[in-house]
């Protein structure tokens, strides 16, 4: 979230994240070009078939009900009761359970792609902006 002493805090800036995209698009159009199945050569992390991923874009605690993780849900479903992993620059963190799911002021029981929601979280654990939240799947 900006500059701290000539050093920029946030974890992938637009220029990083610009680099794994045409990484990616250029194994694609490789793999189109040789006739190999495209969805099978290109995996992205979050393409998780199992659950949902929230990326994390601030933090902030309410007393009484804990902590909140606001950001965008970029694959999959989040609900309510889901056991969540925190990743940090793609390796386990921590582990918390989704206490409740509100949008823009509004309680909900899931949210689903592109929706913007806030996860509360139980138990104290430590999350930063840039932390990708994916539930565990389930059996």
């Amino acid at each position: 979230m900006g500059w701290l002493f000539g050093k920029k805090r946030d974890p992938q800036d637009a220029s990083e994240m610009l680099r794994h995209y045409n990484e990616a698009e250029a194994a694609r159009l490789t793999a189109m070009r040789e006739g190999v199945d495209v969805d099978a050569t290109v995996f992205s992390p979050s393409q998780d078939a199992s659950g949902g991923e929230l990326a994390v874009e601030d933090v902030f605690t309410i007393t009484g009900r804990g902590i909140v993780a606001t950001g965008t849900v970029t694959s999959g479903t989040v609900r309510v009761d889901d056991d969540v992993v925190i990743l940090r620059g793609g390796v386990e963190h921590a582990a918390s359970r989704i206490t409740a799911v509100e949008l823009f002021r509004k309680r909900a029981d899931e949210a689903s792609v592109g929706v913007n929601a806030g996860l509360v979280l139980s138990g104290k654990v430590s999350i930063a902006r840039g932390d990708v939240i994916r539930v565990v799947p389930s059996g």
